[in-house]
């Protein structure tokens, strides 16, 4: 699963653990496996949501 970290207009910020995340009318959905939903986030909130690279995976 990949890792979103999610910048929210307050200042605060989190990392969210999702197979996706995608936008669905007024929020954001994050999506595990399964096909179940993790979280809805209100996009009114949000700053910026940006995909989490693994390092290792960028440079080796």
């Amino acid at each position: 699963m990949a890792q979103y970290l999610v910048t929210y207009l307050d200042g605060e910020a989190e990392t969210i653990t999702a197979a996706n995340l995608e936008p669905s009318g007024s929020q954001y959905i994050a999506w595990v496996g399964d096909g179940s939903a993790a979280a809805y986030i209100p996009a009114i909130n949000v700053r910026s949501i940006v995909l989490q690279r693994d390092a290792k995976a960028v440079t080796g």
